[in-house]
């Protein structure tokens, strides 16, 4: 068996959930949802890797943004985008009071049954449709950015197997990672001059745990940028200490003789 064969076997096994057998807890969610938004309810958008193509099982298996008018509770108590934030994960904990409910960066996350689902609430811009602004927990600020413009560089990229390669590394080895930053660091910049062609998946792929591993100008230190935002500066969702537990583990990987002990 090839390289290009057996990573082509990893990405087969770790392939995104069916959801036909998950349509009407789907449904139940939205109306919740959209009850929720109430008279600030634009749209239920998909947001997220299977919008970008880049869609695992061992991470979200759906991504919704709600798109709320610019002006949502502009002037009422709470009126914040942390309110609005804080709003939404109170109200899921009251609809599904046995379902596993936490917040994450600009998402709150519900396992409903089997099924994981982040949720990001987002004013959207008067003057654009397609920019909004989220609220970071982590940061606690806001954050204004463009989902659809990350949708289609992504999906658009030419490296969606690699970018779902690295996702599968990083769950296997339990490194906090944030997707859109994986996906530019990826896309941007380790792979920025290398071969589009899928002969060149396995290549590409350690090509790019050797960049992680390196001790001297390593990619994870460099400034990476939202292409939607330049204010918005995805490198610095990580610390160092995060990123060099990163480095370690890609020097693990890059020292194994065999793929079954890189990627399984």
């Amino acid at each position: 068996m090839t390289a290009n064969e057996y990573l082509n076997q990893v990405l087969l096994k770790y392939k995104p959930a069916d959801l036909s057998t998950h349509i009407s807890t789907i449904l139940h969610l939205k109306t919740n949802l959209v009850a929720w938004a109430n008279t600030c309810h634009l749209g239920v958008l998909d947001s997220g890797s299977r919008a970008k193509g880049t869609a695992i099982s061992l991470a979200s298996d759906v991504d919704y943004l709600i798109s709320l008018t610019s002006a949502c509770n502009d002037g009422a108590e709470g009126g914040s985008l942390k309110a609005t934030y804080e709003s939404l994960y109170v109200t899921l904990k009251t609809h599904y009071p046995n379902a596993e409910i936490r917040k994450q960066n600009v998402s709150v996350r519900i396992k409903i049954n089997s099924l994981e689902i982040d949720i990001t609430p987002a004013k959207k811009l008067a003057v654009n449709t397609n920019y909004h602004n989220l609220y970071s927990s982590k940061t606690g600020t806001r954050k204004q950015t463009n989902i659809q413009k990350h949708i289609n560089e992504v999906g658009q990229s030419g490296r969606t197997n690699e970018v779902k390669l690295l996702k599968i590394w990083r769950e296997l080895n339990h490194l906090d990672m944030p997707s859109i930053y994986l996906e530019f660091l990826l896309i941007n910049e380790i792979l920025l001059n290398k071969s589009l062609a899928s002969e060149s998946l396995s290549d590409n792929f350690l090509f790019a745990l050797q960049e992680l591993a390196k001790d001297e100008n390593n990619p994870l230190f460099k400034r990476v940028v939202d292409p939607a935002n330049s204010n918005n500066i995805l490198s610095d969702l990580l610390s160092n200490s995060e990123k060099n537990l990163i480095i370690s583990k890609a020097k693990l990987a890059t020292n194994q003789k065999n793929w079954g002990s890189i990627i399984w």
